[in-house]
Order: structure tokens, then sequence, then C-alpha cells
């Protein structure tokens, strides 16, 4: 009893203990939760209507698009290595793509449209969705030349055991090949449901836009009545900017005026950049040059070309082996070279500024070959070498004294499909000699002729059935060195950097000293993560870095830290920011805004001033009297194209209108254009031969309004309405 007393007297104790442990433990959760949510968060590159991006998904489509751009390159004869450029372009891409699909969907499911399997497979059988190109290189219709569906479909039946086969043949090769289709394939159907969608809210959007016959006639002449025009013309800019006085009440009225161009979605910095590329210095530059000059000599002496050249750590690896112009196309400096030099002889050593290399280049060979060779073999089967060249003549002799090629291959379990080879399927830098040796060969069988091809990998009859266009051939060797700049010069450049940022520590200072010291400042207006310049143009960690400090971290009037960056190292940059803009309109005196306010104003008073000074003029000659006047005659004039004049060089709508107006031997009043007060005289009018068609003319007024019309909703949607988020810079 005495016990239950004691809970009973501090009861009002107890309940407040037991309250506090209930609220910590509520809390504890509370925030577990927070942190939680702020990691996922972390994790998220954008947001477009809510549609969150996450980083793993983003790099998955960033992967299956590398993959197909290198699938492409490969198929075009190069390498099938993407440089960090075409990465980072391909990001973008992506990220556009997300940007587009998550509006397009956010309207479909208002307006309840959706792609049914039904839709997704009429679509793969009439097989002409732009979606469906990189399939057809694979599955193509003999007759139709599109997307053939039957093929596909037996590839996905037999997809596992073709693999299974390939596998047990130890076909490493072929395993690769038919992986690539399948992902290629995986990529693709995704692709084409959004195709599909995106066409149907498109074609749903452009029924809404009619026309009719009055304003086909009209769309009819303006391209195809013809005017030529004798032209006066007094420009704004011949009027000296000191009369013109701007007020802010004149400021605030354009504002008003433009006030849609001044809307960002996102949050802004206004950044003053000093951007830093480290190049070799001349001592740099002297050292390799000399260093070439030794592989020229070694070259001119008759050393071991292959060796030189794999010494030199030349961009281009030499291969032992005759190539056509279009295998040096990326080295324009060596084509520009080969029809001058020689058999033999070698060209003294070079700076090449495009690809900023050091060069010597050596011509071992030129010869007539073709380009296009058709061709089938039957290769030995012997594992002895004795044997096999054996084995390969007895066929050879078979075949000359009039078998049959495709009885011969069947005795020995081979195909006796012919195939095209050509230049570029094959033709590059640092091939092994097996393979060059092979080719060389290859070039020198005669059509309608067979020869024994043999190496220490195998021996095989070959069969030339036709050869295409001769074309010429070199066998060269290049040394072609890049200029790199050396770690003292890094070194030296960043040492300079950081005395000027250890002297100038504030945006004015830098600002004001930077030119003295031989720094340029870049300006970036209204910089935001959509344009994502820096990290993408400049590129490296250090660029990312820099980017993550402008937005997350920077405070208006602050210096960033010096950032070593570069996608090759060779980058310094310092940011500077003078300004932050909340998301949403400008104001007017943003300096981004008032700058191009002034030169709006500035505009409008020099086009009222030209306009009173014009008042008067009545015909060209009148105009011709007045001071920074230009003349000019323009032929074949159409309502449809915007005219410019020489010395104006400003594209002017109205005066277009203008003319369309005027009839022969009529002058005009004066038309106060974008860049000039004008006044013409038609001299001449003409017809083209076309024939009018009210239907077709209308079908294309009607798409091309639809199309203006989507392209101004989807803007609009955009910036006003889709709470887009880019975090792009993040990662």
């Amino acid at each position: 009893m005495a016990a239950l007393q004691s809970i009973r007297s501090k009861g009002a104790l107890l309940v407040g203990a037991l309250g506090l442990a209930l609220f910590a433990f509520i809390a504890e959760e509370f925030f577990r939760s927070l942190e939680t949510t702020s990691n996922m968060d972390r994790n998220i590159v954008g947001e477009v209507y809510g549609e969150k991006l996450n980083i793993q998904d983003f790099q998955q489509m960033v992967d299956e698009q590398s993959e197909v751009a290198k699938m492409q390159m490969r198929m075009q004869g190069q390498d099938g290595t993407l440089n960090d450029q075409q990465t980072e372009q391909i990001r973008e891409q992506v990220w556009q793509q997300f940007v587009q699909k998550s509006m397009i969907e956010h309207e479909c499911d208002k307006l309840g449209l959706f792609v049914t399997d039904g839709e997704v497979q009429e679509a793969l059988r009439q097989g002409d969705a732009q979606s469906l190109q990189m399939m057809t290189m694979f599955f193509r219709n003999q007759q139709t030349g599109r997307f053939d569906l039957q093929g596909l479909q037996d590839f996905m039946k037999n997809y596992n055991k073709t693999i299974a086969q390939a596998q047990q043949a130890q076909n490493a090769e072929a395993v690769e090949q038919i992986q690539m289709v399948k992902k290629l394939w995986d990529y693709t159907e995704k692709q084409l449901r959004d195709e599909l969608l995106s066409n149907k809210f498109s074609m749903l959007f452009a029924m809404g836009f009619v026309s009719n016959p009055i304003a086909a006639k009209e769309n009819f002449d303006e391209r195809n009545i013809q005017k030529n025009v004798e032209i006066a013309a007094l420009p704004y800019s011949a009027i000296d900017d000191k009369g013109i006085q701007v007020s802010d009440d004149d400021l605030k009225k354009a504002y008003d005026e433009f006030k849609d161009n001044f809307y960002s979605p996102v949050e802004t910095r206004d950044i003053k950049l000093i951007d830093v590329n480290v190049v070799a210095s001349a001592s740099d530059r002297a050292e390799l040059t000399k260093k070439v000059q030794g592989f020229q000599q070694q070259l001119q002496n008759g050393g071991d070309v292959a060796n030189i050249v794999r010494s030199s750590n030349s961009a281009a690896q030499y291969s032992n082996l005759a190539l056509s112009k279009q295998a040096f196309q990326s080295m324009p400096d060596v084509v520009a070279a080969l029809d001058s030099m020689a058999v033999g002889s070698v060209k003294p050593t070079y700076y090449n500024a495009q690809d900023n290399t050091i060069n010597t280049i050596k011509l071992i060979g030129k010869e007539e070959a073709p380009d296009s060779i058709l061709y089938r073999q039957i290769a030995s089967t012997k594992a002895d070498p004795a044997e096999r060249k054996a084995q390969a003549d007895s066929i050879l002799k078979a075949l000359n004294a009039g078998a049959s090629f495709a009885e011969l291959a069947k005795k020995y379990g081979q195909p006796s499909d012919s195939v095209w080879i050509s230049s570029n399927q094959y033709e590059s830098f640092g091939m092994q000699e097996e393979s060059t040796s092979y080719l060389s060969q290859l070039y020198k069988i005669g059509a309608h002729s067979a020869q024994v091809i043999s190496n220490d990998q195998g021996a095989a009859v070959v069969q030339v059935l036709d050869r295409k266009k001769m074309v010429t051939k070199y066998n060269v060797a290049i040394v072609k060195c890049p200029l790199n700049f050396s770690k003292k010069t890094y070194e030296d450049e960043l040492s300079r950097f950081n005395r000027f940022l250890a002297q100038n520590k504030d945006v004015a200072s830098i600002e004001k000293n930077a030119a003295k010291s031989g720094y340029m400042i870049t300006d970036l207006p209204g910089y935001s993560p959509l344009q994502n310049v820096i990290a993408s143009r400049i590129g490296g960690s250090g660029a990312k870095d820099c980017a993550r400090w402008i937005f997350d971290e920077a405070k208006a009037g602050e210096v960033s830290k010096l950032y070593e960056c570069g996608r090759n190292g060779d980058h310094l940059i310092v940011a500077c920011v003078t300004a932050t803009n909340d998301k949403g309109y400008l104001p007017w005196d943003n300096k981004q805004v008032k700058d191009f306010l002034t030169q709006v104003v500035k505009q409008q008073k020099k086009a009222e001033k030209a306009m009173a000074m014009a008042k008067n003029v009545k015909t060209v000659s009148d105009m011709q009297k007045l001071k920074g006047n230009v003349i000019a005659t323009l032929t074949n004039q159409t309502m449809a194209g915007y005219p410019t004049v020489n010395g104006v060089n400003v594209p002017e709508p109205k005066l277009a209108g203008a003319i369309a107006k005027t009839a022969v031997n009529k002058f005009s009043g004066l038309v106060q254009g974008a860049g000039a007060v004008y006044v013409f005289k038609v001299t001449a009018q003409s017809k083209t031969a076309d024939k009018f068609n009210a239907q077709a003319e209308m079908a294309q007024i009607a798409q091309m309004n639809g199309q203006r019309a989507y392209q101004a909703t989807f803007n609009y949607l955009l910036l006003h309405d889709s709470k887009m988020k880019d975090r792009r810079y993040e990662f």
C-alpha cells in the first residue's frame, strides 16, 4: 500500500516522464524520416511536374544512349569510343528527353491519352517509326526497306538458343553482337512508346488548327509573287548615341512590354568568370620539335617504321597497309601533304595548329587499289602450318580445275556466301600485322580470280568475284605528337594566377586589374543550372565543384577559390558572383535587364528621330540627300522572305509587308523598320511557275500554325507551370 501511495503521489511526474519519452521516440522517428527523405532528395538529378529523376535512372539512360552512339560509330567505321564532350552531349540529350516526356505525359494524363500494346504492335508492323531506324539495320524487309517485325520476333524467339550456340563455339564476338542487338531492342521498345505518345498528343493538338481558301491564296502569293525594288534607308546606327537620353520611366515602360523575356523558372546567378586555359610554353614547343626532328632523321635513315612510330607515342599508330584518303579525314594536314610527296620522301617537321601537334610524315608506298571487293573464302582446317598450306593449295587447284566453290565449301563445312568489304569497314591505324598482310594480298587478287592467302595464323583460298571504284591508296608513317604543356609550365601558370588572386581578393579589384595582368573576364548574367556551361564546356571534377559552389553556397559579392579543372587538366577558373536572382521575373533594374532595355529604348528613340529627319522624304532620291543614307536594290523579293539591306543588315518583316502591298512603279511611304527608316520604289513584278493548290496550302498553313502554337505552349508550360528543378550540376 505504501508503494502504491508513493506512485499515486508522483503520478503527475510519471505521466510527464512518459510523455517526454514518447515525444523523444516520435521526434527520433520524425528526424529519421527527414534524414531518409533528405538522402533520397540528394540523389535527385531533376524534377518536372513532380516526376523525379534519380541519379541511378539518369545514369542508366545515359549508358543506354552511349551504347547506341558507340554502335553507330562502329557501323561508320569509327572506333566506337566517346570523348568527354560527346558524353556530355548525351547527358544533355537524356535530360531534354526526360523533360519532354514528363511534360507530355502530364498533359496526356489530363486528357486520358495513352499508348496501348495494340498500337505498339501496329507501329512495329508498319515499321516506319523514327525509333526503329537503328533496328532496321539488323531487321530489314527486303521488299519495303522498312523494319521487319518477323525478323525481330524470330530473333527474340531464338535468342537464348543462339547465345548458347555462340558460347559453345567459343565465339565471343558473336555473343557480344547478339547481346548488343538485344540491348538495342530493349532501348528501342521504350523509345517507341514515348514516340507514339508524343505523336498522339501532337496530332490531337494539331487537329485544333484549320485554315481557309482566302488564307491559302495569301500564303501562296507570299511565296510566289516576286518584286524588284530600288530602296533607300536611313539606318538608326547613323544617329549618334550622344543625342539620345534614356530615363528610368522609359525603361519601366519598355519593361512592361518585354517583361515575359525576363522570366526564369529557377534561381539564377550573375557571374564573372576568369578561365585560364593552360597551354604549352615556347620552351615546351622547342623541346617537342627537337624530339620529332629526331624521329624525322630516323625515318630518313630507313629505320624500322613501326618501331619509330610506336616509340614516338604518335596519335596515329602505323598500319603497314595502303589506306585511302578517307582513312586520314580526321587529319587534314596529312591529306594535304600526300599528293605533293614522292614515295620514300619524308616531310620536314612542322606544327599543325588545327590539332595542336608537331608532325613528320614518310610516304612509304602509293598504289591503285579497289575501294570495294566482293569475295568469298574457304579456310584450311589443318592445325599444322605445312599441312594447312598444302590443303589450301589442293582446294585452289580443284577450284581452278572447274570444281564448284559451293561444293568445296560444303565439303569443308563452311558457308559459300560472298560478302562485300569496303575501305571504310577496315581501314584504321595500328592494325595487326596479320590483318594488314591478309588485306594487302586481297587487294592484289583480280576479279574472277582465286588465290591462297596464308600467314602464321592460318591459310585460306580467297576468290574475288568483283572489284569496284579504283582509288589511290597510301602507305604512310605518321609521327603526330600532341603539343602538351609541361609540369613546370602548369605550375608556373598556377603560381602566377594565385599571386594575382592574393593581390585582388574582391570582385571590384579583380574586375579592375584582370586585363592588366593578362586575364580575360567572361560575363555570365542570369547563369542557371539549365545552362550548365561551366561543367559542360570546361569539364573535369573541379568545374562541377565550382558549379556546386555557385548555386549551393555563394552569396552576392563573393569570390570562389581557384579551381583546377578541364577534361585534360588544362584549365584554372575563378568565379565571382555579383548577384543572386530568385526564380520568377527579374526586376527592371537588374543589370542584365537594364542593359537590354536601354538598347531597346535607344533604338526606339533613334527610330523616332530618323522618322522626323525623313518626314519630307517622298522618293529614293530625297532619302539620298540625308547624311548616313544607304542605297540598295532587291531582286525577286517575296513576302515570305524578310529582306536585309546592305548597310543595315537587319531582317525587316515590316519592309516585306510594305513591298508586297506596293504596286509596280509606285513609291512607298516611309517604313519604320527594325534597323532603319526606308523608302522604296517597286520596279518590276513577276510570278513563279508554281500552280496554286488550295487544299495543299490550307494543310500547310494549319500544320505551320499548329507547330508554332505547340512550341509556344510547350515553352510556356516549361517556364511557368512545370515546376522544373535541375540539379545536374550536383553530379
